[in-house]
């Protein structure tokens, strides 16, 4: 448990489900306040606010595409008056739901998942970061993906977008630093039990398990974890770095092409 955390306010934007629903349940548990972003799942958003509140916090569920930057600045303009933001976790993603190589993508698909993947982060810190300074400084979380760096089969929109999300990522940090802002990345390998496990191709988990050294999928309380560290004072000099979280998978690619 991080004591530093005892207090503060976050959003999760894309919150509801899998990994956003670990995070704004894991921030709950260190006793952060949490707004829970959905766009289409109100019933899953209520479920999880409703879980934080149980344990002990304040928490409200709070609609906003966060592809529309129009409705990202009416739900920031709602968060001020809830109380504030210490902390913005910018988990929200789309793009796998249409899942092709890079030379058969659709213009209106790779520009819907652009609004989401990378305009809606920088438009978040863009109307977050007057809130933070307010309150003496925060933390910027980007959820970022191994198809940033990796190539992908068929994951081509979501992996430019989250490259261009990284590379933001290292500019936010730079500039944000100074003002007491810190901004860091995670890259959590196949998270199984999240979104992406279900709409991405069938029997992906089953395919990576074995090639990791640590001998399972990443969870998403996995990730919620590395998340909360982040952002608690214990990683007060992590500024501009991506966690690579996937229990050595990264690192052991080859064994998998060469044997052991």
């Amino acid at each position: 448990m991080y004591p530093s955390l005892a207090g503060k306010r976050a959003v999760v934007l894309g919150g509801s489900r899998g990994i956003g629903r670990a995070i704004a349940l894991r921030l709950a548990a260190e006793q952060v306040h949490v707004i829970v972003n959905y766009v289409r799942s109100s019933e899953a958003a209520e479920a999880t606010a409703a879980e934080c509140r149980a344990l002990g916090v304040e928490a409200e569920a709070m609609r906003a595409d966060v592809g529309d930057a129009g409705e990202l600045s009416e739900l920031f303009k709602a968060v001020g008056d809830w109380g504030g933001i210490d902390i913005l976790i910018n988990n929200a993603a789309r793009g796998l739901e249409r899942p092709r190589p890079a030379i058969e993508q659709r213009p209106k698909h790779l520009h819907q998942t652009m609004d989401v993947n990378v305009f809606g982060p920088w438009s978040a810190v863009q109307d977050v970061v007057p809130m933070m300074e307010a309150r003496g400084g925060g933390v910027v979380v980007n959820l970022l993906s191994p198809g940033a760096w990796n190539y992908m089969p068929d994951y081509a929109a979501v992996g430019v977008s989250k490259g261009a999300l990284a590379s933001l990522n290292t500019y936010l940090a730079v500039e944000l630093a100074p003002r007491n802002i810190r901004v860091n990345g995670v890259s959590a390998g196949w998270v199984e039990g999240s979104d992406g496990d279900h709409s991405y191709r069938t029997d992906v988990s089953n395919k990576v398990r074995p090639h990791v050294p640590a001998g399972r999928n990443v969870s998403p309380e996995d990730v919620a974890a590395t998340v909360a560290w982040l952002c608690s004072d214990e990683a007060s000099m992590l500024v501009g770095e991506t966690v690579h979280l996937d229990g050595g998978f990264g690192i052991s690619a080859w064994r998998a092409v060469l044997g052991n």
